[in-house]
């Protein structure tokens, strides 16, 4: 790829940065209406939540499991290739999900699901961080996390009135199968458009100047090295998988809203992670990219504890204040990691917090499903606060130097 110069903002972006932004749109409006009707479609053929834990614990674990080959065949493919072939099965998986009835052939799909999207998610990270400049990356990387998750808002709104709009095109009830179907089947509509955006070439810009001592561009990190960078993710995904499989039913089961008020809450929780990605930028300026994602991940642990109260009002707020600090904080501990990476191991980088983050979301998820149907949510809640805080301190101990 030639090199080219570029610089990027809110208000001037590379046309590279900006087909990427509008992958990440249409990928995060599909994952987002999978996200909030999945585990109703399930309920639909007859399952419940312990169900829903293990074909959450399934996907996860086909990242885990794939990670490393995964992280490998971006360094050998390059960042876009990988990223369409993530896409095409992807959205082959998903048709043959919609297929399934058994929990046998539900395993197998989601396996599918999981093993494409992380190749996609993964190889998303090393192609931006190759076509923005070290300066801009951590407000880069925040602008196409703000743009997948803000997009969500839509993604929750548009996902809670799907299946009523299905049912009636088919003549069914809005919670029969049939309807949940047809609705999810536009995931795989989405995710075909979000291939258009990434096909054509991406000239690269420079990895030229960093902040602080950095790594040669030549020279390579120990494994551990890269193993211990991804530990945040992985304490972050077992926060994650213990109550964002369940948010939906967390809603629904505990406070009685229905489908499309299960949307607008989420849609609402999405809007403050769109929101909070944006954050990363103007915190990176006054406080570095490690303390500031070690901060900004610490408060999201507290708002979670919000959760805990006996009331609507309250949960939401909980649950809004930890998708805005989670989401702000993860986009700045990615452009920390790829700072201190050499660019042919940026693929094995992400990869691996991908694969930890992957395997603590699936160890939680199943517990969770469990734990849920004996005690409920409130020990789940406790332990996603405390899995934040512990992933706040991996952050702020990374062996990288101290940055303002």
């Amino acid at each position: 790829m030639a090199p080219i110069a570029a610089r990027a903002g809110l208000t001037r972006l590379s046309p590279p940065v900006r087909r990427i932004l509008a992958h990440s749109m249409l990928f995060g409006l599909a994952l987002c209406i999978a996200d909030l009707l999945f585990n109703f479609y399930l309920a639909s053929l007859g399952y419940a939540a312990d169900t829903a834990g293990l074909l959450s614990t399934v996907g996860r674990s086909a990242g885990m499991l794939l990670g490393i080959p995964i992280g490998l065949l971006i360094d050998r493919l390059g960042s876009q290739r990988s990223l369409v072939i993530g896409l095409v099965f992807f959205c082959a998986s998903w048709l043959l999900m919609l297929q399934a009835r058994e929990l046998w052939a539900l395993i197998g799909a989601q396996f599918l699901v999981g093993a494409s999207y992380i190749l996609a998610a993964t190889a998303i990270t090393p192609l931006l961080a190759s076509v923005t400049s070290d300066e801009d990356r951590a407000s880069v990387f925040g602008l196409n996390a703000s743009a997948t998750l803000i997009v969500g808002l839509l993604g929750s709104v548009v996902g809670g009135l799907l299946p009523t709009a299905a049912a009636d095109m088919i003549g069914v009830g809005p919670q029969d199968t049939a309807a949940y179907r047809l609705a999810l089947a536009v995931v795989i509509g989405l995710g075909m458009a979000a291939m258009l955006p990434v096909l054509g070439a991406f000239p690269a810009v420079e990895d030229g100047r960093r902040t602080g001592p950095s790594v040669a561009l030549d020279q390579r990190l120990p494994f551990r090295r890269l193993v211990r960078f991804a530990l945040a993710g992985l304490l972050l995904g077992v926060g994650g998988g213990a109550i964002l499989p369940f948010q939906n039913l967390f809603f629904r089961n505990v406070y009685g809203l229905s489908d499309a008020s299960v949307g607008v809450v989420l849609a609402l929780v999405s809007l403050g992670m769109g929101l909070g990605a944006l954050i990363g930028a103007p915190v990176t300026r006054r406080t570095g990219l490690r303390r500031g994602a070690a901060l900004l991940r610490l408060v999201a642990g507290v708002g979670v504890l919000l959760m805990l109260v006996p009331a609507l009002a309250p949960a939401i707020v909980g649950f809004f204040l930890r998708g805005l600090f989670v989401a702000a904080s993860f986009p700045m501990n990615d452009a920390l990691v790829m700072r201190y990476t050499p660019p042919q191991q940026r693929g094995m980088a992400t990869s691996l917090m991908s694969v930890l983050w992957s395997g603590g979301w699936a160890a939680a998820a199943v517990v969770s499903g469990v734990v849920q149907l004996r005690w409920g949510f409130a020990p789940i809640i406790v332990a996603v606060a405390l899995s934040y805080a512990l992933s706040a301190l991996a952050i702020y101990t990374m062996p990288v130097p101290d940055e303002r």
